[in-house]
């Protein structure tokens, strides 16, 4: 027998106390669903959310865990001793304040934000007709969401918060949209550091760095997810298909996946989007003669990754004549040709915080969209700087 009400101080959201409490307020499963609207699958995934959060936090009385832990604690093992009736006689409970083990209550914590996910429903749209065999890549640099920078701190580079980061990103991609025009085909490329911080600490992914944050972590994750939604509705009203590529960055390994996860989840029923896996930290995609391959760039040079693709990728590399490797990391542009691959690095929009203002870092904030003609390769190039998108106070 389940106690529900000792499961309401775990419930994350507002639809999981929603969930939880009708739950012990009936008397079936079945039946608190029917009172909330909803399919009992539905109410059970709530269900498991919430006791998997529970349990991260100490308390399963299935597994005679009963002693709940702060909510900055997450449980990393328990030690129980039994009397000879099979009682609970002692037990100790050990707990873990580093960031590397966090990691299971940032899942449970984000398993409940995509109870807040509207449900999506597939664009009843026709094929867009007389789209030329073109992939068009929006390419996303280092974006910093959550990232907090005011111009007292960078000498007056420009601010940067979750306000101005969406306003900025959606603006450019609209921009990029408009510039580009259509094609058969749209690439949403994120290179990595979409997120500026990777947990609840608010540290980089290494856990070393404590970040300047603007917001807590479930408010980056929900204008992050917005973010991505906003970009691929834009995308989809000019093109047939929508391919999101998502790169692991130094800032975000464990956040970026996540989202991965739950974009996958909310896209599942629309045909005309695909969210790559980022399980790996390099992607590649092929599209008819060209070769895409990415990576965030951190601890990876040219020559390593030009290395790993002639080896990992070998059937692509020999049957794609145009071969593009496109990292971020670095917020500035270079581009270097090795062995027939054009090896590149992109800018990025936000401005600089203040220790890469201190340190004399600094470079051109732009987005910039490339449309790969399926035979030819690259045959255009459009960039929006920050002091063109319309609409954003920057």
């Amino acid at each position: 027998m389940i106690d529900y009400t000792a499961l309401l101080p775990y419930c994350n959201t507002e639809r999981q106390t929603e969930t939880i409490t009708a739950l012990a307020a009936s008397s079936t499963q079945k039946e608190a669903a029917v009172k909330l609207g909803i399919h009992i699958r539905k109410a059970r995934e709530t269900l498991a959310r919430v006791r998997r959060t529970a349990a991260t936090r100490g308390y399963s009385p299935d597994h005679d865990m009963t002693h709940p832990v702060p909510v900055s604690h997450v449980v990393k093992g328990v030690s129980t001793l039994y009397a000879d009736d099979g009682s609970v006689k002692q037990q100790w409970v050990k707990t873990n304040l580093t960031v590397q083990s966090q990691e299971e209550a940032l899942r449970a914590f984000v398993d409940g934000l995509m109870d807040d996910l509207p449900e999506y429903a597939p664009l009843p749209a026709k094929p867009l007709t007389n789209l030329p065999e073109q992939l068009t890549a929006i390419v996303i640099g280092d974006a910093h969401i959550g990232m907090k920078v005011s111009n007292s701190r960078n000498k007056g580079e420009g601010e940067w918060s979750l306000e101005i980061a969406e306003a900025v990103t959606v603006g450019a991609v609209h921009d990029l949209v408009r510039a580009t025009g259509g094609s058969d085909t749209a690439l949403l490329l994120d290179l990595g550091d979409f997120q500026h911080f990777d947990n609840l600490a608010g540290t980089t992914s290494s856990g070393n760095n404590h970040m300047d944050m603007d917001g807590d972590y479930g408010e980056i994750i929900t204008v992050c997810q917005r973010i991505y939604r906003q970009s691929i509705e834009l995308l989809l009203r000019t093109h047939n298909n929508v391919i999101v590529m998502m790169v692991r960055g130094n800032h975000n390994e464990n956040t970026s996946r996540v989202i991965n996860v739950m974009l996958k989840g909310f896209y599942e029923s629309e045909p005309r989007v695909t969210i790559m896996d980022n399980a790996h930290k390099f992607q590649n995609l092929t599209y008819g003669n060209n070769l895409l391959v990415t990576h965030h760039g951190d601890r990876m040079k040219p020559q390593r990754a030009f290395e790993y693709v002639t080896r990992s990728l070998a059937k692509d590399w020999g049957r794609c004549e145009h071969k593009h490797l496109l990292m971020g990391h670095v917020h500035h542009h270079t581009a270097v040709e090795i062995g027939g691959m054009l090896c590149e690095t992109f800018q990025a929009l936000p401005s600089p915080d203040a220790w890469h203002s201190d340190s004399g870092y600094g470079a051109k904030r732009t987005m910039s969209a490339i449309v790969y003609d399926k035979q030819h390769g690259e045959i255009q190039r459009h960039k929006v700087g920050i002091n063109q998108i319309k609409g954003t106070n920057k």
